[in-house]
């Protein structure tokens, strides 16, 4: 199992499937389309040296550094977060019983970054 868990520590920076089901979050009493979507997720680390393809910031990159020369006590590795978000449509009830058509912007995680 240590072993398990340390090659899930070591998984670089990655955008992994996330599926929202409205009805198991308890919101499909409103929402009427769609009945879920892919909402996708960040995960895994941002070690030193950051390569472009984490895509990190400059700040990250002064982070990392600063972290893997140990300078200041308390400074952890960057995270890895999303770094671009999309919108979704959300045909919902309003609360006069309407039916509404709305775009929902920085529901979609695009892309993943260390940060």
């Amino acid at each position: 199992m240590h072993l398990f868990i340390y090659h899930r520590e070591k998984m670089p920076c990655q955008r992994l499937p996330l599926y929202v089901d409205f009805e198991e979050i308890g919101w499909s009493g409103w929402i009427v389309s769609p009945r879920g979507y892919n909402a996708y997720h960040c995960k895994g680390s941002c070690p030193f040296p950051l390569g472009q393809n984490m895509r990190p910031t400059n700040h990250a990159t002064v982070q990392s550094i600063i972290n893997a020369l140990k300078l200041t006590k308390g400074i952890e590795t960057p995270c890895c977060v999303p770094d671009k978000l999309f919108s979704i449509n959300l045909l919902y009830f309003d609360d006069d019983e309407n039916v509404v058509l709305k775009q929902y912007d920085d529901m979609v995680a695009g892309s993943c970054g260390c940060h």
